[in-house]
C-alpha cells in the first residue's frame, strides 16, 4: 500500500475512534491523571457499561492503557498530548461560531476547564 494511502487509512481509523462525544470526554478526563471506570461514570453521567465499551474501543486503538490494582482497573492515556491536540482542534469549530454565540461561549469554557 502506498505510504499516503496507509497514513490516510490510519488517520481515518483514529478519527473514527474519536468520533463519539463520550470518548472525547474520556480523553479529556484522562488528560492529567489515571481514572477508574466508576469515576469516569460519575464524570460523564453515563452507565458503567457505556464507559467500559468506550474504554475498550480506546484501548483497542492503543490510545489508553490499563493498570490493575486488585480488582480495580485504572486507565490512562498512552500519549497525553492527545488531549492537547483535541483542544487545539476547537479552533476548527470556532470559525463556525459567528452564527452561534452559545457555541463560542462553550468553546471558551471548555478551553478554560481543560487547561486547568
Amino acid at each position: 500500500m502506498p505510504y499516503r494511502a496507509l497514513i490516510a487509512k490510519e488517520l481515518a481509523d483514529l478519527l473514527n475512534v474519536l468520533s463519539h462525544p463520550h470518548r472525547i470526554r474520556i480523553v479529556e478526563e484522562l488528560r492529567q491523571s489515571e481514572r477508574d471506570v466508576n469515576s469516569l461514570k460519575d464524570s460523564l453521567n453515563i452507565p458503567h457499561s457505556g464507559v467500559s465499551q468506550h474504554l475498550t474501543l480506546l484501548r483497542n486503538r492503543r490510545l489508553v492503557v490499563e493498570r490493575r490494582q486488585g480488582r480495580q482497573v485504572f486507565y490512562r492515556l498512552c500519549q497525553p498530548e492527545l488531549a492537547t491536540w483535541l483542544m487545539e482542534a476547537t479552533r476548527f469549530i470556532e470559525g463556525n461560531t459567528i452564527s452561534s454565540r452559545d457555541l463560542g461561549e462553550a468553546i471558551q469554557k471548555a478551553r478554560k476547564a481543560w487547561s486547568a
